[in-house]
C-alpha cells in the first residue's frame, strides 16, 4: 500500500518499545509499505526466556511473515502425542486430566511451547535487514506530543536502567505512536490512560531448565495443588521445562531468588545440577489488569502496556501479538488516508473487550491455583475430581471479538478457517493460495466479486481486497473441513479481515453487496453511507 503521510515525519508510525509485540507490529506494517520508527531502551534483545506457550491463531500471524523455516526448530505442539495437562494434588495424585487439541481452525495445533529468546532473535534479524525500519536501541520515549496532525517525540540515550547521563535527547516525528514498551508503559503514564485492577498480586519463582536428557518421568504439564506450594510445570520449547513456585509469606524473602532455593525447589522431581542446567530463576509478581483507553489521538497501546495478567493460561504473549495483527490494517489505512476516524476506536473496543474477558478468566484460575487453607484446598480438591476430561480450548475460540470494526451477525469476530484447499496444480493452506495481507472475500459457490455492484466494487477495489471461492474455476475443499466450517456459519459468503478475523457473513449470495457496503462502511473514511438493510457501525466501547 502507497502511503500518503507527509514527508516532513521521520517515519509512519513510531513505536516505543522493541520486545516482541513491537517487533511483530514493525514487520506487520512494513509489510504494507509503511516506514517504521522502533525506540528501545536496551540494546539488544532480552536474552532469557519470559513466554512459553504459543496459540495457534498467533503462530498464523508469525507465520505471514514469511518466517515458517526459522520458527519449526523452536516450536514444540501440543497435543500431537496425546500430551495431557493434570491437575494434582499435593500428593500427586491426579485430580483431573484434559487433553490439547492436536488441531485448530489456524491449520496448526491449538498450542505449541517455545523459546522466547530464540523467537526474538529472529525478529530483531528481519527487523534490521528491513529497509523501512530504523531502530533507536539504547534510547528511552521521555516526551510525547499530538497536534492532530502527527505525533512527536523525544528520545535520549538510556543505559537499559537508567538514562545515560549527558545523553543528548533526539526528536522524532511520526504519523502515529504505538507504546508496546511493556506493563510500566511510558505512554500510557504519558497519556494518563486508566487501568482497572482486579487486586490480584501474586509473587510466584520461575525457574527454567535444560535436562541433559528427556524428562520422561514427568508429567507433559501440570498444576500441583499443594497447599504447602503451588506449584506450575509445563515444556518450553524443544529441550526446555518450566516450572513455577508460588512463594510463600513464610518464605525467607532474601534467599527466595538465589540459584540454591531453585534447585531446592526442583528437588521433588529428581533434577538437580547433575542431570540438567539452569537457564535462570527470576521472581515474578502475577498481576491482573487491563488499560481501559487503549487510545487516544493519534497515539495508541498494545501489548503489555494495555494488559497485564496472570501466566496461567500461558496468554500474554498471544494477546499481545492479537493486538499487533489487529492494529497493523488499521493503521495502514490511516496512514494511507483512506481509513475512517473510528478505527482506532474500535481496535479499543475489539481488543480491550477479549482481554479483559481473558483476565477474568485467568485470574478465576489464579485464585483457585493459589489457596494456601489446607480446609479450602480439600474442598477444590473434591470439586475438580469431579470435571471429566475435556479439550482445552484456546481463549482465542471461546472469548470472540464484538462490535468494533466487525457485522454483529454472530458471524464476525470468529477466526478463519485455514484448511488445505486445491488448485489446479497443487493442494496447501489457504494461506499459501490466498497470501496475506489483505481482505479476502471467501465464497461458498462462485466467486462472489460478481455480485457486487460498481460502486461497492470500488470500495472493495479501495481495500486491497481479494477474493476466492470453491467450486467450478475456483478451489476444491481438500478436507471437506469448509463444507463444515460454512455450514457451522450459516453462510455462504464472508469477508476475512488481515487478522484473519471474520467481518462477517451472508447466507444468501445475493446479499453479497451489503455485506462489503457494510465494511466499507465501517472502515473507509469514504464508505457508503448508511442504507436501510446494512447494519450501522457498533459505537465503539470497553469493559466496565
Amino acid at each position: 500500500m502507497t502511503t500518503t503521510t507527509a514527508k516532513e515525519h521521520d517515519s509512519d508510525v513510531l513505536i516505543s518499545g522493541g520486545g516482541p509485540v513491537g517487533q511483530v507490529l514493525a514487520l506487520l506494517l512494513t509489510q504494507r509499505g509503511l516506514r517504521v520508527s522502533v525506540v528501545e531502551r536496551w540494546a539488544a534483545p532480552y536474552p532469557l526466556p519470559r513466554a512459553v506457550l504459543m496459540s495457534h491463531d498467533v503462530l498464523r500471524v508469525l507465520w505471514q511473515l514469511d518466517l515458517g523455516d526459522e520458527l519449526t526448530p523452536m516450536l514444540q505442539s501440543w497435543g500431537q502425542e496425546g500430551q495431557l495437562f493434570c491437575l494434582e494434588d499435593g500428593a500427586g495424585r491426579i485430580l483431573t486430566q484434559s487433553r490439547f487439541s492436536p488441531e485448530s481452525d489456524s491449520g496448526f495445533a491449538s498450542a505449541s511451547s517455545f523459546s522466547q529468546p530464540e523467537l526474538e532473535q529472529v525478529l530483531e534479524r528481519r527487523v534490521q535487514a528491513d529497509p523501512l525500519i530504523t531502530q533507536y536501541r539504547g534510547y528511552s520515549l521521555e516526551e510525547l506530543s499530538d497536534d492532530g496532525a502527527g505525533v512527536t517525540a523525544t528520545i535520549r540515550p538510556h543505559t537499559g536502567f537508567a538514562p545515560v547521563p549527558g545523553g543528548a535527547p533526539r526528536t522524532l516525528t511520526a504519523a502515529y505512536a504505538v507504546g508496546c514498551d511493556g506493563a510500566n508503559s511510558t505512554v500510557r503514564s504519558l497519556l494518563g490512560l486508566p487501568m482497572i485492577d482486579l487486586d490480584f498480586n501474586r509473587d510466584w519463582l520461575v525457574v527454567d531448565v535444560m535436562p541433559h536428557v528427556p524428562t520422561t518421568w514427568l508429567p507433559y504439564a501440570c498444576q500441583r495443588l499443594a497447599p504447602g506450594r503451588s506449584t506450575t510445570l509445563v515444556p518450553a520449547g524443544p529441550g526446555r521445562r518450566r516450572w513455577e513456585f508460588m512463594i510463600l509469606p513464610t518464605d525467607d524473602q532474601d534467599k527466595v531468588d538465589t540459584e540454591e532455593n531453585a534447585w531446592r525447589l526442583l528437588e521433588p522431581w529428581q533434577i538437580h545440577p547433575g542431570n540438567a542446567e539452569m537457564v535462570r530463576h527470576a521472581r515474578y509478581t502475577f498481576r491482573g489488569r487491563w488499560a481501559t483507553e487503549w487510545n487516544r489521538g493519534r497515539v495508541v497501546l498494545a501489548g503489555d502496556a494495555a494488559h497485564q495478567m496472570p501466566p496461567f493460561q500461558g496468554q500474554g504473549f498471544n494477546s499481545g501479538v492479537r493486538d499487533a495483527a489487529n492494529l497493523a490494517w488499521r493503521l495502514a489505512l490511516l496512514v494511507d488516508g483512506a481509513g475512517a476516524d473510528s478505527l482506532l476506536d474500535d481496535y479499543t473496543a475489539e481488543r480491550c473487550v477479549q482481554v479483559a474477558g481473558i483476565i477474568e478468566l485467568t485470574v478465576g484460575i489464579g485464585r483457585m491455583f493459589c489457596m494456601t487453607d489446607p480446609d479450602e484446598c480439600a474442598l477444590r480438591d473434591v470439586e475438580l475430581a469431579k470435571l471429566a476430561g475435556l479439550d482445552i480450548p484456546d481463549p482465542s475460540t471461546t472469548l470472540l471479538l464484538r462490535g468494533g470494526s466487525l457485522r454483529d451477525d454472530e458471524i464476525g469476530g470468529k477466526l478463519g478457517l485455514q484448511a488445505n484447499v486445491g488448485t489446479s496444480t497443487r493442494t496447501a493452506l489457504l494461506d499459501e493460495i490466498v497470501p496475506p495481507p489483505g481482505f479476502v472475500l471467501l465464497g461458498r459457490d462462485g466467486d462472489p466479486v460478481d455480485r457486487l455492484s460498481t460502486s461497492t466494487r470500488a470500495f472493495w477495489q479501495r481495500l486491497g481486497g481479494r477474493s476466492a471461492h470453491f467450486g467450478p474455476g475456483g478451489l476444491t475443499d481438500a478436507d471437506g473441513k469448509y463444507a463444515a466450517w460454512f455450514d457451522r456459519l450459516n453462510a455462504s459468503v464472508v469477508v476475512i479481515r488481515p487478522d484473519f478475523q471474520v467481518f462477517g457473513g451472508v447466507l444468501d449470495p445475493d446479499d453479497t453487496d451489503v455485506l462489503v457496503d457494510d465494511l466499507a462502511t465501517r472502515v473507509l473514511a469514504d464508505g457508503p453511507p448508511h442504507t436501510a438493510g446494512s447494519q450501522p457501525p457498533e459505537k465503539a466501547g470497553v469493559a466496565d
